[in-house]
């Protein structure tokens, strides 16, 4: 009996000191935990508000010179001098190149020598049909030989203005043989050379020439870009007078504000887009027929709720913000964003107005971890 009860005993004092041992155990893992996640992480807080914004809308755009020419020849000939460099700027009027004028000048003076006969034919004819009329008065011919005459007379007037005609048109072949800029701009590339034989019937042009004092920027907006211009300018008038910039393919932002100048009368079937033109001022020159660039139209939206950028973070092509729950833990909440600007997003859904943002350490939060707020 003893020696049950001393068994009894030792497993009693066994199996409580066993409970000690993981009891102590327990508390100092939970202490280590707590000592490895330290104090909460400190954020600045802000409340979310709505607020007017101006919205940046961005669209490629394709860049045209005012007047783009394409110089053709209007008569045959062999090239006989090109009197500009391909990339020149030319003023109006001036010679770009010239076709060889000895076949047209000997034209010239055959039409100026018809001329010559034709008009001494109209005198002759003139001075006899004056004769015969004066001899129609003494009756010393008839009326029939009066009428001869004013009908040899009017048919050499005829043939006096056929031969003006011819000349006229000689002379103006021989006028086509210089080749002239039709407006002021820069020559594109040359595609003759002394001595080609060029001719009206050619495909391809002799060059182009841009007048680019102003340049068109060409872009499309979709159906939804367009409503929406529409609805936040309070009409499709109103989006003609708003300002536009243009940066460059190189990031810079061209100096000189456009306008748009003209919006398509109708949607394109195939992509739903309508074409609109922005026209900018170009006194420098530095924008260049075919070039690119982006166009931003800049709108104003009427009370919209807005975050910093900063305060959001990408994961998996969406983006997050936290939001400070009143315990202080942070919420993860996606975001529907319908536009930014440079530093702000704007947002439809996702986080609502006095709601509290949480704006440092979106990089570092997880949902439902625990923060201390600062505020902002």
């Amino acid at each position: 009996m003893k020696k049950i009860f001393r068994t009894t005993r030792f497993l009693f004092l066994a199996g409580f000191l066993t409970s000690s041992v993981l009891l102590v155990s327990c508390n100092d893992n939970n202490e280590q935990s707590a000592m490895q996640q330290g104090p909460a992480l400190e954020v600045k807080v802000a409340k979310i508000e709505k607020q007017d914004a101006n919205i940046v809308n961005t669209y490629t755009a394709s860049l045209s010179g005012k007047v783009n020419v394409q110089i053709m020849p209007k008569v045959s000939g062999y090239v006989s001098s090109i009197d500009i460099e391909e990339g020149s700027y030319v003023k109006k009027g001036q010679v770009i190149m010239r076709i060889d004028n000895q076949p047209y000048l000997i034209k010239v003076n055959n039409a100026k020598a018809a001329l010559k006969a034709a008009e001494s034919i109209l005198l002759n004819a003139q001075l006899e049909q004056d004769k015969v009329a004066s001899l129609l008065e003494n009756s010393f011919v008839s009326p029939i030989q009066l009428q001869t005459a004013q009908a040899d007379f009017q048919t050499a007037q005829a043939g006096v203005l056929q031969a003006k005609a011819a000349l006229a048109d000689a002379e103006l072949n021989l006028s086509y043989c210089s080749i002239t800029a039709p407006v002021d701009g820069f020559l594109g590339l040359i595609t003759q050379r002394v001595g080609s034989l060029v001719s009206p019937s050619d495909m391809e042009p002799l060059t182009t020439l841009s007048d680019i004092n102003q340049i068109y920027a060409y872009f499309s907006l979709s159906e939804s870009n367009y409503l929406d211009l529409v609805k936040e300018n309070q009409g499709a008038d109103n989006i003609l007078t708003m300002p536009v910039d243009l940066v460059l393919s190189n990031g810079d932002t061209y100096p000189i504000k456009g306008k748009v100048d003209v919006i398509n009368g109708e949607f394109n079937k195939q992509t739903n887009a309508i074409s609109v033109r922005a026209v900018f001022d170009n006194p420098n020159r530095l924008l260049r027929n075919g070039g690119t660039g982006t166009v931003e139209l800049v709108s104003v939206q009427k009370d919209i709720t807005q975050i910093p950028i900063a305060a959001t973070v990408d994961l998996q092509d969406k983006i997050f913000a936290f939001v400070l729950t009143p315990d202080n833990t942070v919420e993860q909440r996606q975001l529907k964003i319908t536009g930014k600007n440079l530093h702000t997003y704007f947002i439809e859904s996702g986080v609502e107005p006095g709601e509290t943002l949480v704006v440092t350490g979106a990089d570092k939060l997880k949902d439902q971890m625990p923060v201390t707020p600062l505020e902002s």
